[in-house]
């Protein structure tokens, strides 16, 4: 079982028997053997096809929005590791508790839970750590008088990127991979404008849509499929493509897992690469299975920090490696799947 869900279980007493709405939890057993009724908000679809064996789906929410959950006897947010992220939970979070209702934050002490008090201010008082054990903190305030209602609109960001040869309008959400910006590494893909194979291109990990929706303009005869583990990411690849007016497939999958068929391309500016880490093995894992996904001759095309070992990789798994553009932190790959 995950810290974070020791330490609720530690708090035991707290919860049994409770309504209670749990927020980002881990794909571990604690709703299964804590006894209560619970009601599951995750934006994490590793997460949602983790818990759907033991929890049906009014009690199991997989969604960019969190389910409108009534008579709540408390809320429970696992901390995310993105700050704006825990912001935008809370404010959907406390709106559905009545005044004098608890609302938790847990989570490890290195994921920004000490941050909590500041977080939960806005909502209530008597703030307090109720327990620190396994490197986590559990905190809980109550939730004081009548909560504004929660609007999309105030949390979504649209903005407006210039590219050569058009203008795109880019829809976001906080949390969702550069939120409200065009990164370096998508940037310097999106410079090469070297044509995709026609038929299917799969966008993977596709965050808030950017690749796909340049790409396709570019490229007449693809035809797009984005895919992405995070809810929110989905929803606003949709919201981008929408309001670009290009037409594409978007559905969740963790890695490749809900992929099907083969593709004459494959883009990506993977989410393999996290802080100062240097472990190359799940662009490794990716590398090999994309192969399945990939017709004879198909592209593989991602950019990737310029330190990461990824030729060797890439190589080994699918074929001849190219660079087909770069700057002095990102390199644009290319390479061909046998046949």
């Amino acid at each position: 079982m995950d810290n974070t869900s020791q330490i609720l279980e530690r708090s035991a007493e707290l919860f049994a028997g409770q309504r209670l709405l749990l927020v980002n939890p881990p794909a571990d057993s604690l709703t299964s053997e804590l006894p209560a009724d619970w009601h599951i908000w995750t934006w994490d679809y590793f997460v949602q096809q983790g818990l759907s064996s033991s929890l049906d789906e009014p009690h199991l929410s997989f969604s960019h929005l969190c389910p409108q959950v009534e008579e709540l006897d408390g809320a429970i947010l696992v901390m995310p590791k993105a700050i704006e992220r825990a912001e935008y939970a809370l404010a959907q979070m406390a709106p559905l508790l009545k005044a004098g209702c608890p609302l938790y934050v847990v989570g490890e002490k290195k994921g920004g839970v000490t941050r909590a008090e500041k977080l939960l201010a806005p909502y209530g008082s008597a703030i307090e750590k109720l327990d620190s054990a396994r490197h986590c903190q559990l905190w809980r305030s109550v939730v004081q008088g009548e909560i504004e209602a929660f609007q999309l609109d105030d949390w979504q960001r649209s903005v407006r990127l210039e590219f050569s040869d058009q203008t795109v309008d880019l829809v976001s959400l906080p949390g969702v991979f550069s939120h409200g910006r065009l990164d370096e590494g998508s940037q310097l893909l999106l410079e090469e404008k070297a044509p995709l194979p026609a038929g299917k291109v799969l966008d993977f990990g596709c965050g808030a849509g950017v690749l796909a929706t340049v790409l396709a303009r570019r490229n007449p005869d693809s035809r797009f499929e984005l895919v992405d583990v995070d809810a929110m990411a989905l929803y606003c690849a949709t919201q981008t493509l929408s309001q670009n007016d290009v037409q594409a497939q978007v559905y969740p999958s963790d890695g490749l897992s809900d992929v099907h068929g083969r593709f004459a391309a494959v883009v990506s500016n993977p989410p393999f690469h996290t802080g100062i880490r240097h472990d190359t093995s799940i662009a490794e894992a990716f590398f090999n299975e994309v192969t399945r996904n990939l017709l004879p001759g198909g592209e593989l095309r991602i950019v990737a920090n310029g330190f990461l070992k990824y030729p060797p990789l890439i190589e080994t798994h699918i074929g001849s490696c190219r660079v087909l553009r770069e700057n002095n932190r990102f390199k644009v790959y290319s390479a061909a799947a046998p046949g």
